[in-house]
């Protein structure tokens, strides 16, 4: 743990021993904490997209295990046109995380005079002080096997390390509640309208960014695998994703391809809003991408897709519902054909790409 991280945990640790006692962890509250009725709940995810999608799993089977409670979600504020739909929690607080809009968030989530908090993803050591501040006695967190010091002992339950896909700790934080861990389906966030699509066609969409470039497929792959498609597949419509920030990408991507793939071609990248960008996944027959948020998005959406791995493996942040739908191309870090360490995804050759996006294809045509 670096230095200034244990300078802000020994403070916290301070001004929680000062006056929020109450929220310490104790013998009882360990023994109390499956068997615990809890009247209002606060639930930390605020971190991003991918990250709040692996949650909604166990923000379902948090709500199956409180069905009278008042459950109120902690997420950050570019999420905001998203999170509309309130199937797991009541309200929604959004908050950045940070120091500075710590008071103001505490006082607005005391008004819902919580009991428990449970920080499935979420800022060390703000989280804490703000559950702390806002009245919660119990405190339940994921530490994702990341050192807590002095933190550790204001957590009546906290989950360190675990072996699997992230949705599987998840579950197993949520299973310290005595909450069910059985549905591991990821939940769609709010009401989307799906583009239209002319019967026949075979639409590809391609993911360009992510959060890091180290996880970005690179655009001239991304124009080659497009020719590819559009000469082996004729009628073949290719659908770009992403963000404003990623419009580069997109320009790249056109900038490589041939003549009469550009007209095969519609770009979305910065031209949708979040509920939008659903409405266009969910009319895609694959969605090529990287490890990023949209991935997410159409696992919940059950829109087969082609993802690709490098930085991160997929057994703990791929596919984990509806297998049969998805495929993906992994090399570690280790393989020594990742020979660009700040391009690693450079090592996945589009033959390897294009072929399995065959195979699915095949199997989309056989299962219609």
């Amino acid at each position: 743990m670096r230095e200034s991280k244990k300078r802000k945990i020994g403070l916290v640790d301070a001004w929680l021993g000062l006056f929020y006692r109450r929220s310490l962890s104790t013998p009882e509250k360990r023994k109390q904490l499956p068997q615990q009725e809890f009247r209002s709940i606060l639930v930390y995810s605020t971190t991003a997209l991918g990250d709040y999608m692996f949650n909604t799993p166990a923000l379902r089977a948090i709500r199956q295990r409180y069905p009278a409670a008042r459950i109120v979600l902690v997420a950050h504020p570019k999420y905001q046109q998203l999170l509309t739909r309130r199937d797991f929690y009541d309200d929604v607080l959004f908050w950045n995380n940070k120091f500075g809009s710590l008071g103001q968030f505490s006082r607005q989530a005391k008004l819902y005079s919580p009991e428990l908090a449970i920080m499935l993803h979420s800022h060390l050591p703000y989280d804490v002080i703000s559950a702390a501040m806002s009245g919660c006695r119990y405190l339940v967190r994921d530490n994702y096997g990341k050192e807590t010091g002095k933190m550790s002992r204001w957590l009546t339950y906290g989950l360190d390390q675990f072996p699997g896909h992230i949705i599987a700790r998840k579950m197993e934080l949520a299973s310290a509640l005595g909450c069910a861990r059985e549905n591991v389906d990821m939940a769609v966030p709010c009401d989307y309208k799906a583009i239209d699509k002319q019967p026949g066609t075979f639409r590809v969409g391609f993911q360009l960014g992510a959060s890091t470039s180290i996880r970005c497929w690179p655009p001239r792959y991304f124009a080659e695998l497009a020719d590819r498609i559009v000469q082996q597949f004729p009628g073949s419509e290719i659908v770009l994703i992403g963000s404003p920030a990623e419009t580069g990408l997109a320009d790249q991507v056109l900038a490589s391809a041939e003549s009469q793939t550009i007209t095969a071609i519609t770009s979305y990248v910065g031209k949708t809003s979040l509920p939008e960008l659903l409405g266009v996944i969910s009319s895609m027959d694959i969605l090529v991408t990287g490890d990023t948020g949209p991935l997410h998005l159409a696992l919940a959406l059950k829109t087969p897709t082609l993802s690709l791995f490098v930085t991160e493996s997929p057994e703990s942040s791929g596919p984990y519902q509806d297998r049969h739908l998805h495929r993906y191309v992994y090399l570690p870090m280790s393989d020594p054909r990742v020979t660009d360490k700040l391009e690693p995804l450079k090592a996945i050759p589009v033959d390897d790409v294009f072929t399995l996006l065959s195979e699915m294809k095949i199997s989309l045509q056989a299962s219609a």
